[in-house]
This record gives structure tokens, C-alpha cells and sequence, in this order.
């Protein structure tokens, strides 16, 4: 076999890659999003809160945890040296997040007429793509 070939591939992938950094945000954003989907179904259920009001609450529960988690096991660069400029910036993410979150579950339930907590799983996997990418892109790149 080439040697180069050989050289290629026995080198390691960095534990920063993007590839890597998307794992462990979908492992990081499960357990968020589990919380999430926890608080949801409570605040429905078993408060009676709108399903909309509800899903703005439990979304911000969710994603105070995906700060903190991402911070220490998914991102370790910080392109703002500031935190509470990354925080803000954070938040902004957040806030387009959540209105992507909020925007599909309505239009899954109202719209189309799903179960909200199955709305919810569609308004997951599209936020999921924004969050990621906004979060590695705006305020993680290298």
C-alpha cells in the first residue's frame, strides 16, 4: 500500500472535527431535548397551559441546559472572549431558535392537525439543523 495512504489514515481525528462536535451536540441536545419533552407533556397535561405557551416554556428549559452542557463537552473554542457577549449572541441563536420551535409546532398541530407531542418531534429535528450549524459557525468557529 502507498505510504502516504498509510500516513493518512493512520493519523487521529481531532476531538474538535465538526463531525465529532455534531455527535455529541445530538447526544447533548437528546437529554436536553428529553427535558424538554418532559416539561412539555407536564405543563399540558397536567397544568393545563396552552400547548404553544407550554412549548415556549419547556423550549427555554431545554435550552438553559444546552448552554451549559455545550460549553463543557461540545464546543471548547470560544471565538467571543467575552461571556456575556456570548451569552448574548447565545441568546439571539436561541430566540430564532425558538421561533422556528414555536412556528412548526403550530403549523404541525393547527395546520396539519398532529398531536402537539408529535408536532413537537418534527419542530426538534428542524431546530436541531439551525442550532447546531448557528452555534459551531457563529460562535465556535477556529
Amino acid at each position: 500500500m502507498n505510504n502516504r495512504i498509510l500516513i493518512h489514515l493512520k493519523k487521529p481525528v481531532r476531538s474538535d472535527h465538526v463531525l465529532f462536535q455534531a455527535f455529541r451536540y445530538l447526544i447533548v441536545g437528546g437529554i436536553c431535548t428529553l427535558l424538554d419533552f418532559v416539561i412539555l407533556f407536564l405543563l399540558v397535561q397536567e397544568c393545563d397551559i396552552p400547548y404553544l405557551r407550554a412549548s415556549v416554556l419547556s423550549f427555554m428549559s431545554g435550552t438553559v441546559l444546552n448552554y451549559f452542557l455545550c460549553s463543557l463537552l461540545v464546543f471548547h473554542t470560544h471565538h467571543i472572549k467575552n461571556r456575556y457577549l456570548e451569552l448574548l449572541a447565545y441568546a439571539v441563536i436561541t430566540f430564532v431558535g425558538l421561533g422556528i420551535n414555536t412556528g412548526a409546532i403550530w403549523l404541525f398541530t393547527d395546520i396539519c392537525g398532529f398531536y402537539f407531542m408529535l408536532s413537537k418531534c418534527g419542530a426538534v429535528f428542524l431546530t436541531y439543523f439551525w442550532n447546531f450549524g448557528a452555534r459551531k459557525y457563529l460562535l465556535h468557529f477556529q
